[in-house]
């Protein structure tokens, strides 16, 4: 998209930048209410799913009365086994991963839904910090460009911290349509600070 393109040690910088992908399994229950929490965390090796969520326990709401959906984290690579299954089996895979974990599934699934992201966590690979900076001087060079959140800053932050980048973003905008700045450096340095909260 960029017109002259990269320098050559900007794009060899850019491959040498890694992010792990997730596949996002959705699953239509035939049920009210799976669990009464909004997520549920998965840190052995042994599950597949990293998080379970329920979406519909984030807030007050109550419809649809007679079902629920369960969205099912699973890490991966591009191209790997998971990455190219069918949503059937990945549906499959995540019941399998909440029987292991005594949640399982007991209600009839009406749908099953997938989501590919493939760029959704930094990997913090050693020696990473050269590859991004280089990459980061050469993106704050480019005229009316702005680059934050967790794949612009190879962050692994919250939303609620990506959303504080926006409104940064936005507090350094004058009203002519100038940007301060200075004033985005310092917030840069407070990004920096983030600690992401599960």
């Amino acid at each position: 998209m960029i017109d002259p393109p990269p320098p050559e040690p900007v794009l060899r910088a850019a491959d040498r930048i890694r992010s792990r992908a997730m596949i996002l399994i959705y699953l239509v229950l035939e049920q009210k209410q799976f669990t009464a929490f909004d997520a549920h965390y998965f840190p052995e090796t042994e599950i597949l799913l990293s998080r379970l969520s329920e979406p519909k326990n984030y807030g007050a709401r109550t419809e649809p009365g007679d079902r629920t959906v369960l969205c099912g984290e699973l890490p991966c690579h591009v191209g790997d086994e998971h990455w190219n299954a069918s949503d059937e089996r990945l549906g499959d895979l995540m019941r399998e991963a909440l029987a292991r974990c005594d949640l399982p599934v007991r209600s009839t699934v009406i749908e099953t839904v997938t989501r590919r992201l493939p760029s959704a966590y930094p990997i913090y690979l050693r020696g990473y910090e050269e590859h991004f900076e280089r990459l980061d001087e050469w993106v704050a060079g480019l005229d009316r460009v702005l680059t934050f959140g967790r794949q612009g800053l190879f962050a692994h932050d919250n939303t609620h911290h990506a959303l504080a980048m926006a409104y940064a973003a936005v507090d350094c905008l004058g009203p002519q349509g100038t940007f301060d700045g200075s004033r985005w450096e310092q917030y840069r340095r407070e990004f920096a600070t983030h600690v992401v909260e599960d």
